[in-house]
């Protein structure tokens, strides 16, 4: 199962949405969520990562992979 969230353009809630869609993933145990931040600033992808980073949620995927070719995504790999 792979999960989905856009979070372009930056919302002010981006940190709820971020656990929101992590724990649906860890409920359904999905393979993959990918988060795409688009073209935004680079202010928006550190923000997401300094959260994927903090120790309780790291805790909860086992690899985070970045792209940067064109429109900018997140993958985060789960393994069950």
């Amino acid at each position: 199962m792979k999960l989905k969230l856009n979070v372009y353009p930056a919302v002010s809630d981006m940190e709820e949405k971020l656990l929101a869609i992590i724990r649906k993933a860890v409920d359904n145990h999905a393979r993959l969520v990918e988060i795409a931040y688009g073209d935004a600033a680079d202010g928006v992808k550190k923000r997401i990562l300094n959260f994927l980073n903090k120790k309780d949620i790291r805790r909860l995927y086992s690899r985070l992979e970045k792209t940067d070719k064109g429109w900018g995504r997140i993958y985060l790999h789960f393994r069950w």
